[in-house]
């Protein structure tokens, strides 16, 4: 609470993830010695069952608290705020019947269950880091564990004289690709911990082509901002087959320039807020989606920042025709 949140974040995840691997060391010992070597196991009334409820309890304490840790760091304070006093998914605030959209055009649940803080809506977000970082996350801690097994079991053979060549071929390897997996996720972690998180609100939802919306942008984490851009983007996706392969292309047939922003610094607990407001073109197209081929707009964030790699995150939304802004209201 009072020292630097980078280091505090980044020893927080460390200490929970060294606490999770000694749970499972202790709890793969105590296991081995009760079930393949008996006489050596814990003897004493009910200490072994006793034991192996603390070795299990820190597997679970280790693995909840570095997870907590981990999504926290891409999850901003608005939002968190905001998911304790609505719930996790909350209500859309405007009810849609499908009869009554226009033909392809996507529900607007998706973009209407996350109220703002300050602006009616939150957007989702779209960008790869947080899915990767995930990713990376869940197989080296799967990794690692299965390798501090396999260690326990090559230990507890060495003690015993049998030295197993085979166990040992397979540790070496697997221990080296153990370490570079955790060094490329806590070198992804310390990487959103530096930009932190981004979010995007808007008073109303859907959009409608020749009206003007306010936006809200909030850019969290600790850094020098050298530039900063936010822009709306029209892209058209299509989907066909070319041979025996299916392929998808996507190409931007519009962009338009919202706001830019110069050199800004950015504290914890002080992030950078920008107010902006958004106009859709007259001869804009509505969102589509149908099997093949879909128009999607998204409101483009784009970052360049001092000693960080620079940045892109996307937030779709939806656009509905002038004539069906509506559908709720207005008869077919």
């Amino acid at each position: 609470m009072s020292g630097w949140w980078f280091v505090g974040s980044l020893g927080e995840a460390l200490f929970f993830a060294s606490f999770f691997l000694v749970g499972v060391m202790c709890f793969t010992t105590l296991v081995a010695w009760q079930f393949v070597s008996p006489t050596t196991g814990v003897r004493i009334g009910y200490g072994f069952w006793l034991l192996t409820t603390v070795t299990a309890s820190f597997i679970v304490m280790g693995a909840v608290g570095f997870w907590y840790r981990v999504l926290k760091v891409a999850t901003s304070d608005e939002h968190r705020e905001v998911i304790a006093k609505h719930g996790l998914v909350s209500r859309p605030n405007k009810p849609h019947n499908r009869n009554l959209l226009p033909p392809m055009v996507p529900l607007l649940t998706p973009f209407t269950d996350s109220p703002g803080a300050k602006l009616a809506f939150r957007l989702p977000g779209e960008w790869p880091g947080t899915g990767a970082l995930i990713s990376i996350g869940l197989f080296a801690m799967a990794w690692n564990a299965m390798m501090v097994v396999f260690s326990v079991f090559a230990v507890g053979g060495f003690l015993e004289g049998k030295v197993q060549i085979r166990l040992l071929m397979l540790l070496i390897p697997g221990i080296y690709v153990g370490l570079r997996a955790g060094q490329l996720f806590f070198r992804s972690y310390v990487q959103e911990i530096g930009i932190g998180s981004t979010t995007v609100e808007i008073e109303d939802l859907p959009l409608v082509p020749g009206k003007t919306y306010k936006l809200l942008l909030v850019q969290y984490g600790r850094l020098i901002i050298k530039k900063l851009s936010i822009r709306l983007v029209c892209e058209e996706e299509s989907t066909y087959h070319f041979g025996t392969d299916v392929r998808t292309e996507c190409e931007i047939v519009r962009s338009q320039n919202i706001l830019d922003q110069g050199r800004s610094r950015i504290d914890w607990g002080r992030p950078l807020e920008l107010e902006c407001q958004v106009t859709l073109p007259l001869d804009a197209m509505h969102s589509f989606q149908s099997l093949h081929n879909a128009i999607h707009w998204k409101i483009i964030v784009e970052g360049e920042a001092n000693r960080w790699p620079s940045y892109s995150r996307s937030f779709p939304v939806v656009v509905y025709p002038h004539a069906r802004s509506n559908p709720v209201s207005q008869p077919l």
